[in-house]
């Protein structure tokens, strides 16, 4: 289709306008943070859409429900316009039929369309349609934990097989959890595999050698040679950084020397590798032994005795990296590794046997208890689309259904789908390159997510594939509206030195590298990004400093950084730019966001924010289940279900939920001093049952155990009958616990987590287990995987406070200031710490024990496929970097920490003399914190002048760069001082400042009129002040003097708003009853009335009203803790039974259908007719809310009552007028709102006066 001509005006780029329109074949859009990738999105669907396409004949993949949400509400608004805006029919009437169309259409996760699918070809593969989602976590971990217990009961008791040697390979003397974590880590990693059976069988692939030839196969030449020639790359380049040094001086020859034979050797070592000559390379490892280094002679310049330095600087690490190198690559020798292999391999295929048992019987499980799980979502539509027949994959009724019924599938985020999700979509598009309908967009460089196994590795591959044009094309979207260029430019300096191929997976070129696109920002100096580095090495501190402050720790010292500099911006008055506003404005805490790699130090957050008086926003700190209340509440859970459990025990009984002290416990202990603490307690209450001795303190201990024990018993008892909801309820109720932390300090957050305990075991009860045991194992699984539930909020999400969220939660999401903190911290690579490692590509790598003698030996694979999982890893960490980075608007701030300044320009320097634009890749893979790549990636740039290292920067590209920033070391006393600036003034001294301060008499004009303006505005009156002293809602009752008998002018009466009251809400003068009055008195009159209108609503209108049946409503009402006893009794029976022998009351009766009974409404009325004095061009309007007793709605009309319990019968004849006066207005403003909302006449109005039995007609 050919591509319209973009529009002068046009608001896209030429990329993104090529992103709406080229169509035709496959096409990947890499689109870098900001560049709106989800503006062009929408525009392409709707532009399909315009151009004769349905909305339901495109299938649109986000990655969350709120993302498809967003998508479906974004093409709804574009979609209105386009209407607005379409002056042609027939295209009008297209697209106003694509609203109606857009609730159905496949617009949604890819397991959301996945249920779709399984919903409606549920048949070709015989599948039960009726199931239900396993969506909790916990629930999954617990069924799959039954499930395996059982698997591997079987197993034990087979003979004759491997599984108690793979079970003392991978478990240690005291359990055999090793082995359940590794066939539970095998089982989630081999079901992201599209066909996870082939994929097991393949396990051990590279464990098998040809021809015992080590070199010759997949193991070395694509994995072992690259990565070793890698290292020995940069332990030549190292070497020759401290040759280049020493050549400055001739008192340098020997340790020149030195440097030299070695960089010799390293390229000879690299030189075998290259030759495949591995035998050779690991004789030359295990024989080479380095020379002791000389150091510079004493009488030596300074100079040279700091070159010597430097020169042992790069010496000590290419020293270390060739001992890494030596030990993990050349511990034994080729024969010995292949006869390792060999002995492994057993274990491999045992390893997939096992896990394919457990599988299947997972499987089943899940089939018995009509549950599905996410992944099987996935796998059951890829069965359901292609099934393997004829010796290939063919596509089956429901995959040709779905190419022919969409035009296009359009994904997003396609960089974190994984193979399996990859497989799915090819069944669903044209197979055909020449017509092929697949459209996806995403950035690879934000691709975060390989903890739920995503695969940036297809997105890479479509990217260099269609470069090339081949099999599809790309498009790159650069552009970037969100940041300022001080930030982009700042992005990229450090990424076209850290992400590559190699580390990083992708190379940062041109195309890569960001673009600014919005260009309004006003040019400033005060936006260049800042590294903050806090120098945790303790100082010594002055013991007379009157101020109490201290930093235990380095998180302490970041964050004290942190908080001070968010007080300086907010202080300072820090300007960012609004777009909506289109100016620049003051700094709002808002307006800044503390990005963490993890939630581990939301609490210090939160303590110390507090001290500096920050506010903020965390949206999770994790410490739900280590709340006092809610470690109680599981507590007493456990020795409701078990009451053996000492630990448990004594926590309940110190707690108030008993209220033992540390002396009471003692005696209980005393009294049985062996055995478990619940016989203790036990025999304590045995002792002290019949007999009054002990004296006082054991006599009210045992009451305190009696209640206890009681009350354990019908909690057991009920634990055995109901369910844990009811349990807990019961709990509550019985103890007054909520009621007790309500009364404590932030009671309001405590009863919260309490009723957020009584949700999840609400959530609980409906998975698939039951029963207390299950329910506290099902919490205890969630601690073990930190699975926590947060606490809610204090703050709204639209409150004036600092957000803190980790880096994985502010994905999509940008702030005008971003503090990136914990950059120090170390990378996580537990995953190449454990015993065996998996790869989609080429299966397990793991270790050999040699069980006999209990010892571990390596093996190369292992040592191949944790390399290469280690980069992966890195890799996801550097483009948690970008997007983190990326957040930015304006001001970006990086936090870290070294023992001192010192410290960080020494690991920094290493690269200082780095000739290539890229830092080696091996100084990279070998780096342990995202700062030390960033101090790397700046060490080199003008910027990062110091007085450690000299001016080594000879990279011209990295040497003129634009890209500014600072680096600020601030130590503990730096620190300290800030606080006392903050703290030097106290409220005294200010205010006798203040008195000191002299008159000062202005002569300026300009001074003058401004004065004269403060002044008008702050005497300025408000032209609508009347209304503040109202209120946009009021209720009839509160509002009755209005509905009295209208004035001699023939309007209503109106509220004076300018008599006292004590709010702005007029009320009435009476307060309700308090209810511990109602307790202690008996009832009033207003209360039997209340009872009796109780009544009036509770009474079945399909029987005949007798006096019995009037009695038995009102007991019901008693039984159901409705009415108490006191009030019922003073209900008078006799005028209900009078009222329904009226004309009227059998009138209700025969039409019991058509009655409605207690009806709320709200109206709204002009406020002038209500008050006095109010402004009439303001136009205030006032919301009445009241409730009707009750009305009769004909076809054509409606009757109306209400009740009325007044004692009217000592008034005789003038009852009627008396009543009339005091309700004709109110039951005016019931009949015109009832009107209104009927939209039928109300025919006839009644008040039903109880009391003497007449029914009286309101004109």
């Amino acid at each position: 289709m050919k591509i319209p001509l973009k529009p002068e005006n046009s608001r896209f780029t030429d990329d993104q306008w090529l992103a709406v329109y080229e169509s035709g074949h496959n096409l990947l859009v890499s689109a870098s943070a900001g560049s709106g990738k989800t503006t062009v999105l929408v525009e392409r669907v709707i532009e399909k859409i315009k151009r004769g396409t349905n909305v339901d004949e495109l299938l649109i993949v986000t990655y969350t429900d709120a993302a498809a949400r967003e998508m479906k509400e974004r093409i709804q608004s574009a979609l209105q316009q386009a209407i607005t805006q379409e002056n042609n029919l027939e295209q009008k009437r297209h697209l106003i039929r694509q609203i109606a169309l857009l609730p159905q259409a496949s617009i949604s996760t890819i397991h959301s369309f996945c249920l779709q699918v399984i919903r409606r070809y549920y048949y070709l593969i015989d599948l039960d349609p009726v199931f239900r989602l396993l969506t909790d976590d916990t629930e999954i971990a617990l069924l799959q934990e039954d499930v395996w217990n059982e698997v591997r009961e079987e197993l034990y008791g087979e003979e004759n097989s491997l599984f108690k040697e793979l079970t003392a390979s991978y478990s240690n003397d005291r359990s055999d959890a090793g082995l359940t974590d590794l066939i539970f880590s095998l089982y989630d990693f081999a079901r992201a595999n599209p066909h996870p059976d082939t994929w097991l069988n393949q396990l051990g692939d590279l464990y098998m050698v040809e021809d015992d030839q080590l070199t010759h196969g997949t193991l070395y030449q694509h994995l072992l040679k690259p990565q070793l020639i890698d290292i020995l790359e940069n332990l030549a380049e190292l070497a020759l950084a401290a040759v280049k040094i020493g050549e400055s001086s001739d008192e340098l020859d020997k340790q020149r020397e030195i440097a030299t034979q070695e960089a010799s050797l390293f390229n000879q070592l690299l030189e075998g590798i290259r030759a495949d000559q591995y035998e050779q390379v690991f004789e030359q490892c295990r024989s080479f032994v380095f020379d002791r280094w000389k150091a510079a002679k004493r009488s030596a310049d300074e100079d040279i005795k700091e070159a010597a330095g430097e020169m042992k600087v790069f010496r000590d690490q290419y020293k270390n990296r060739f001992q890494e190198m030596k030990e993990h690559y050349f511990s034994a020798s080729a024969a010995d590794q292949v006869e390792r292999m060999k002995k492994t391999l057993p274990l491999i295929q045992e390893m997939a046997r096992v896990t394919r048992l457990f599988t299947q019987a997972y499987t089943e499980r899940k089939r018995e208890r009509h549950v599905l799980d996410f992944n099987d979502l996935e796998h059951l539509t890829l069965n359901i689309l292609a099934q393997f027949q004829d010796e290939k994959w063919q596509g089956t009724e429901a995959s040709l259904h779905y190419r022919e019924k969409f035009k296009e599938v359009m994904v997003d985020e396609y960089q974190d789908i994984n193979q399996l999700q990859e497989n799915i979509l090819f069944w669903l598009t044209h197979p055909n390159e020449e017509d092929g309908n697949l459209f996806m967009v995403g950035d690879v460089k934000q691709s975060i997510y390989s903890f739920r196994l995503a695969d940036p590795g297809l997105f890479l591959q479509k990217y260099e594939q269609y470069r090339d044009h081949h099999k599809g094309e790309r498009i790159i979207l650069a552009d970037n509206f969100r940041s300022r260029g001080e930030v982009l430019d700042f992005i990229n300096l450090l990424f076209i030195q850290l992400m590559d191929r190699s580390v990083g997976q992708m190379a940062y070129d041109d195309a890569a590298q960001l673009v600014q696109g919005f260009t309004a920002f006003p040019k400033t100096d005060d936006h260049q990004p800042e590294i903050l580095i806090y120098e945790k090495e303790v100082e010594d501190i002055d013991e007379e400093d009157p101020i109490d402050f201290s930093i235990d720790t380095k998180t302490e010292g970041e964050l004290t950084m942190v908080g001070q500099k968010i007080n300086e911006l907010i202080q300072s008055g820090f300007q960012v730019y609004d777009k909506q506003l289109k100016r620049n404005r003051a700094i709002r805490y808002a307006d800044i966001v503390l990005l963490t790699p993890t939630k581990k130090n939301n609490a210090d957050i939160q303590s110390l924010f507090k001290q500096l008086d920050i506010p903020l926003l965390v949206n999770d700190t994790q410490n739900y289940f280590q709340t006092t209340e809610i470690t109680i509440m599981m507590s007493l859970l456990k020795v409701i279900d078990n009451p053996y459990q000492d630990i448990p025990l004594a926590s309940v009984l110190r707690s108030p939920l008993v209220g033992l002290d540390e002396n009471e416990l003692a005696a209980i202990r005393i009294t049985k001093k062996t055995g478990d603490y619940f016989d203790a307690v036990k025999a304590f209450y045995d002792e002290y049952r019949n007999e009054q001795r002990g004296g006082r303190f054991n006599q009210q201990l045992y009451l305190k155990i009696e209640q206890f024990l009681s009350q354990l018993t019908k909690w057991r008892e009920e634990a055995r009958r109901e369910s844990i909801v009811e349990l807990i309820w019961t709990i509550y109720e019985d103890t007054g616990f909520l009621d007790y932390v309500g009364g404590m300090s932030s009671g309001r957050q405590r009863k919260a987590n309490l009723h957020a305990l009584y949700e999840r075991a609400s959530s609980y009860e409906k998975t698939s287990f039951k029963g207390l045991f299950q329910f506290v194992r099902f919490i205890e699984r969630m601690q073990k995987k930190d699975k926590d539930l947060a606490e809610p909020t204090a703050i709204s999400e639209d409150e004036n406070a600092v957000r803190v969220m980790t880096i994985h939660a502010s994905k999509g999401l940008e702030f005008p200031v971003v503090f990136v903190l914990d950059l120090s911290k170390r990378f996580n690579l537990q995953d190449t710490q454990q015993a065996y490692v998996f790869n989609e590509r080429y299966g397990v790598g793991t270790d050999f024990k040699d069980l006999r003698y209990r010892l571990r030996y390596t093996t190369l694979p292992e040592i191949a496929l944790k390399a290469e999982k280690k980069k992966l890893l890195l890799a996801e960490e550097m483009r948690k970097l970008y997007v983190a980075l990326t957040r930015a608007e304006e001001k970006l701030f990086l936090v870290g920490s070294y023992k001192n300044e010192a410290a960080a320009w020494k690991e920094w320097g290493l690269v200082s003399s780095h000739q290539p634009t890229v830092l080696p890749a091996d100084m990279r893979l070998t780096a342990n914190s995202l700062m030390q790549w960033i101090g790397q990636a700046m060490v080199r740039h003008p910027q990062a002048k110091n007085d450690y290292l000299p001016a080594t920067a000879v990279n011209g590209e990295i040497r003129h760069h634009q890209a500014t920033f600072s680096i600020t070391f601030v130590n503990e006393e730096e620190l300290k001082a800030n606080m006392k600036e903050e703290s030097t003034v106290d409220d005294e001294q200010w205010l006798e400042r203040l008195d000191q301060t002299e008159t000062v008499k202005l002569t300026d004009d300009a001074h003058i009129r401004s004065l004269n303006e403060a002044m008008h505005l702050i005497e300025a009156t408000y032209d609508y002040e009347a209304a503040t002293r109202t209120t946009s809602y009021q209720s009839v009752s509160e509002v009755k003097r209005l509905f009295e008998e209208p004035d001699d002018s023939g309007r209503m009466a109106k509220i004076d708003i300018n008599a006292p009251r004590l709010s702005n809400r007029y009320t009435q003068d009476r307060l309700e009853r308090p209810a511990f009055m109602t307790q202690i008195t008996a009832p009033t009159s207003a209360e039997v009335g209340t009872a009796t209108h109780l009544v009036m609503q509770s009474i079945d209108l399909s029987q005949e009203q007798t006096e019995e049946q009037i009695e038995k409503t009102i007991q019901t009402l008693v039984q159901k803790g409705l009415l108490t006893k006191d009030v019922a009794k003073r209900i008078r029976r006799e005028t209900i039974q009078r009222f329904f022998d009226t004309t009227f009351g059998q009138q209700i009766l025969r039409d019991h259908e058509l009655v409605y009974r207690e009806r709320p409404f709200s109206l709204l009325m002009d406020a002038g007719l209500i008050f006095t004095d109010m402004e009439e061009k303001a136009g205030d309007k006032i919301l009445i809310h009241g409730i009707m007793d009750g009305f009769i709605e004909y076809k054509e009309d409606a009757i109306l009552f209400d009740y009325k319990t007044d004692r009217v019968q000592h008034l005789g004849e003038q009852a009627r007028e008396k009543m009339l006066e005091k309700y004709r207005g109110q039951m005016g403003l019931y009949r015109t709102a009832l009107e209104r909302i009927l939209n039928k006449p109300v025919t006839h109005t009644y008040l039903c006066l109880l009391d003497n039995g007449e029914i009286v007609t309101v004109e």
